[in-house]
């Protein structure tokens, strides 16, 4: 992925969620763009990675529910999502 064509910069395997890669999508700029970011969450899908990515200032997680809901409490307490 590059990022001036991607519009993301990928951190692959940044960390793990239980025994899982979680890989992390850093936006350049305001957002990436949608084609890359479809094709990050389908190979995420294929491969059985996770992954968390930036949409402008806010973070989303790509997995199952309880890996999503994790997320999401680490950003509402003011957290890095890759924080553990």
């Amino acid at each position: 992925m590059r990022p001036d064509k991607a519009d993301m910069i990928l951190l692959a395997a940044n960390f793990s969620w239980r025994g899982l890669p979680v890989d992390v999508a850093v936006a350049v700029g305001d957002r990436p763009k949608k084609k890359a970011l479809d094709w990050l969450m389908k190979f995420s899908s294929e491969k059985k990675r996770l992954l968390v990515y930036q949409l402008g200032e806010d973070w989303f997680a790509f997995g199952p529910p309880a890996f999503q809901t994790e997320i999401t409490e680490r950003i509402g307490r003011g957290e890095k999502p890759w924080a553990g």
